[in-house]
This record gives structure tokens, sequence and C-alpha cells, in this order.
């Protein structure tokens, strides 16, 4: 009995939390998280914040550490896969830390371990008109090999099969990146980020003012972050969307979820080697992942389809409308 009382659930999650508040008092743990929504310029303000000599920001952008757990972790974990990992450049003369992977908006459990980790932890939502968010997101999953249909009205009919585990493509990291309507639903995921984290810890960038005013939305979101502005002019545009030229080519680097994929992946991050500005040195798999680049626009969806998405979507975004006390039906007019 006494040992089924030390070993009892309870107990093993007071220990948990307390190794938590240990680690929380003795390592540094990122401030902040830029959650998504992907396609939303989520690359270009982590790029700008990751140039800011007072913020260490995770290299690479995206760890989507916490997405991919299917466990709670030890805090030696924790130290060991993604503070050394990710932060290993963190100096005394950071004001603040902080990543930007954008699976963990909508896929469950990884905000919930932030919060545990750090409860005073910020989080950065950008959303955008899903008419052109879903065919930009659409061929990024193309491009990462995450999707295998060329034609996104086919990958729409497909959404109720994948979440039932069919026609899944084998690459495919989780079927639930390819739940479009899920992943482009910023009303309901903005009341669960309020609801488990409270509005004063969640900012929101729309879009279409990022895009009007890049330098003022930088400068806002520095203010929500507590950190000293640090005088950025020069905002480069990097909301180009891209595809392979060589099927073959894309699949030797980009098959994260397959055994060998691992160890593709596993040495594309032996091979990254960063400037002491944070950017990265040229390597051989990055040239040849350059090369295999060019730029391609999204098809916009037909009219068939955007009527569909508008269905589909439009209560959302009527919903997000009311959260954020802004009028976005616009967007679906």
């Amino acid at each position: 009995m006494g040992t089924e009382q030390i070993n009892s659930p309870l107990n093993v999650q007071k220990e948990f939390q307390c190794k938590i508040s240990h680690m929380s008092r003795t390592q540094h743990f990122p401030d902040f998280f830029v959650v998504g929504a992907p396609r939303c310029g989520t690359t270009a303000i982590c790029r700008y914040l990751s140039r800011n000599p007072k913020i260490c920001f995770s290299r690479p952008k995206e760890p989507h550490y916490f997405s991919r757990l299917d466990h709670d972790p030890t805090p030696e974990e924790i130290k060991r896969d993604y503070l050394d990992k990710n932060f290993g450049h963190y100096l005394d003369t950071h004001e603040a830390m902080g990543e930007g992977s954008v699976s963990y908006l909508y896929l469950p459990g990884a905000i919930e371990r932030i919060n545990q980790l750090n409860p005073e932890a910020k989080f950065v939502l950008q959303i955008r008109n899903p008419l052109s968010m879903l065919p930009s997101y659409h061929q990024r999953m193309r491009f990462l090999l995450q999707e295998d249909q060329e034609d996104f009205k086919t990958a729409w009919e497909l959404q109720e099969a994948r979440h039932n585990g069919r026609h899944v493509p084998r690459r495919c990291l989780d079927y639930r990146l390819l739940i479009y309507s899920h992943v482009a639903r910023y009303g309901a995921q903005l009341e669960r980020l309020f609801d488990l984290v409270g509005r004063e810890r969640a900012h929101v960038i729309v879009f279409d003012d990022f895009k009007s005013d890049v330098g003022g939305t930088y400068r806002n979101l520095l203010k929500f972050l507590s950190v000293e502005d640090d005088g950025q002019t020069d905002f480069e545009r990097r909301f180009e969307s891209q595809m392979y030229r060589w099927g073959w080519l894309q699949k030797l680097l980009y098959v994260p979820a397959t055994s060998g994929g691992k160890a593709i992946e596993t040495l594309q991050q032996k091979a990254r080697k960063y400037n002491p500005d944070g950017t990265r040195k040229p390597s051989l798999i990055k040239r040849m992942a350059k090369l295999n680049k060019i730029k391609v626009s999204p098809p916009p969806l037909t009219p068939e389809m955007a009527d569909v998405v508008r269905e589909t979507l439009g209560p959302d975004v009527e919903h997000l409308s009311r959260l954020l006390d802004r009028d976005l039906t616009h967007w679906f007019a």
C-alpha cells in the first residue's frame, strides 16, 4: 500500500512538476512562441526577430519539438533534445528566447506542455484570408512531400478519408497536417489559445496589416514581447511560394517520416553551421536544396472551390471577427 501511494499518478505528477519548476529556475526556456498559422508570414517575422541582438531565436526556426512528443518528457530530455540542440547559442545578453513551430497551434497537446513548462510564455498567432492561405499551404505540403495530390480539390475531398487513416501519403508526418479545413479554422484555434493562456499572453497579427506595414507590425510585436527595438528598417519580403524541380532529389532531401528520412534529417542538422549573425553557412545539402527550388505561385482556388471554402469556414471567420472585435468577413465577400 505504501509503495502504491509512492508510485501513484498524483505523486508522479507532483514529482514531475517539482523537477520542471527546478529546471525553470536553473535553465533558460523560451519566453515566446510563434505558433502559426502556416503561410501567413511566420517565416518572415521569425527572420526579423532572429536578427534582433536581444533575442535568442531557435536554430532551426521550427523545431516542432512539442508537437512530435508522444510522452511527457523529463527535464533531462528537454535540456538535451530541445534546449541544448536549438538554443545552444544563448548569451546572457539576450532578453528573450523564442521559436516558430506553426504545428503547435493545431496539433493537440503542444501548447499545454509549453504552458506547463513556462506558465508565463507568450504566443504569437498570424492569420490570413483562407482563400489565399489554403492554396499556398497545399503547395507547401506538396513541396515537403507531405501531400501527394497535385489538385487542391482532390486533396480537400480526401479530408474525411484521411481523418480515418485512409489515403494518407506514406511520407506524411501526421494526417492532421492535411485536414485543410481544420488548419484554416482560425477562430476555433484562437478561442482555444485564449482559453489555455489568456488573451494577455496572445498576440494576433493579421496578414493584411503585416503586408501593408511590416515595420509597424514588427515594432508592435517587440512591445508585446517586452524587447527593445533594435531599429531594423530593412524588411525583405519572403512571401514567395516554391516548388521543386526534380522529385527524386526532393525525396532525398525531405523524407523525415521514414527511417531513411530520419537519417537524412540528422545529416541535414549536423551539416547546419551558422555565422555569428545567425545566418547559415553554405553546405552541400543546402546548395542542393537551393538548386532544386523554383519560385512558383500556387494556382488560385477555382470559383467552385472558393465557394466550398466560404461555406465551410464562413461561420469560423465570423467567430474570429467577434474574438478580435474586428470585422474580417470581407475576406469572403
